[in-house]
């Protein structure tokens, strides 16, 4: 699991969903819970674009709260 990569790329998907629309605070959450299951996911499979990755597993987490 590379740290520096998902702390240099949380502020930049915490951006984006306040940038589609979501309250800092519920974006908050949603990265936070992505970031959980990074940790979990990747070390197994890890994705070919984690950025994007995070996005969309934040997003669908702000939607669905």
């Amino acid at each position: 699991m590379d740290e520096a990569l998902l702390r240099s790329l949380t502020p930049k998907v915490l951006g984006i969903l306040v940038r589609r629309g979501a309250d800092f605070a519920a974006a908050e959450d949603a990265v936070q819970d992505a970031l959980v299951e990074a940790v979990r996911v990747w070390p197994a499979d890890p994705p070919k674009d984690p950025k994007d990755w995070l996005i969309t597993v934040a997003w669908r987490r702000f939607l669905d709260a």
